[in-house]
């Protein structure tokens, strides 16, 4: 019998309840009241329904992404506690507050009438910070909480020095690093990130990001930025990658790290790709961004 296993989500319902199952099984009596009204209020803000935002234009940085960086953070919350360290209840409920904020940035506000919100690719970690301070005010959060989201969702930024970065504890840090981990893992993952790299290549050029020549030089450069970003996740970032395939062990009974298993299949299709079309890449890209993400099939 085989169980599917998600790890690219668009149900907030779904991906709420296996939140709650993540955490519950850590803490019983976990206090959830924070992240349901935040959760609520980001579905909102991303469906184009908060007032004072005009909802979300990006293809790639969108509410899939976002709620798929969610439910990673929580399984990287769960493996490190079990086989590293206790996570205390306060990190994790400003971690997955902090996952849930973490690209709010790119939503634009009304009166911001031209382009898409990916014209805000460069400052789009720092109006989501300034976004969860706004809230965070308005819902008279303790100001240290405030600031160690905002110092996690820097960490997010790929171009960010996560040592550079400022917390009050090693334990604050250490939820920056599960959170910039997750992020990574939820995007390489995904089971159609290479369909959705065109798009991150629009996202890029409404931004005036020169760093790709064409979408094609962007896509025949993933596999070094994604190893690039392997050794950032397993040095920088404290290797809590690492503790991933113990959260699949005690949820689930299986004794893998899904996301590796899928970021490697996504490198491994791409080398494919470029070796069988070359600039004519598209023509191998045959899944479906329309269809619902595929869960992975694991024995039960």
């Amino acid at each position: 019998m085989m169980q599917p296993i998600r790890l690219s989500t668009r149900n907030p319902g779904t991906t709420d309840q296996e939140v709650r199952a993540i955490v519950t099984s850590m803490y019983r009596d976990f206090d959830f009241r924070d992240y349901e009204a935040v959760l609520g209020s980001t579905v909102r803000l991303f469906e184009g329904k908060m007032a004072g935002f005009a909802g979300c234009d990006t293809g790639y940085h969108d509410l899939s992404h976002t709620l798929s960086s969610l439910l990673a953070t929580a399984r990287l919350l769960h493996g490190v506690h079990i086989s590293r360290q206790p996570i205390s209840e306060r990190i994790i409920h400003l971690c997955l507050i902090a996952a849930l904020f973490h690209d709010t940035g790119y939503i634009r506000r009304l009166g911001e009438n031209k382009g898409t919100g990916a014209q805000f690719t460069r400052t789009h970690v720092q109006r989501s910070v300034d976004l969860l301070k706004a809230d965070g005010a308005c819902r008279q959060w303790p100001q240290d909480d405030i600031q160690a989201m905002a110092s996690m969702i820097r960490c997010t930024d790929p171009a960010s020095a996560p040592e550079a970065i400022y917390f009050e504890s090693e334990e604050d840090r250490l939820g920056g690093h599960i959170l910039a981990t997750a992020d990574l893992l939820a995007q390489m993952a995904d089971d159609t990130y290479l369909e959705k790299l065109p798009m991150l290549y629009a996202e890029f050029a409404e931004a005036g990001i020169a760093e790709f020549e064409s979408e094609y030089d962007l896509f025949s450069q993933t596999m070094d930025f994604c190893q690039h970003m392997r050794r950032k996740m397993q040095g920088r970032l404290s290797n809590v990658m690492a503790c991933m395939g113990d959260h699949f062990r005690q949820r689930h009974g299986v004794a893998r790290d899904l996301y590796s298993e899928a970021v490697d299949r996504n490198m491994n299709y791409l080398t494919l790709i470029l070796q069988d079309y070359g600039e004519d890449y598209r023509r191998g890209l045959r899944r479906n961004l329309d269809r619902k993400p595929m869960p992975v099939l694991v024995a039960a």
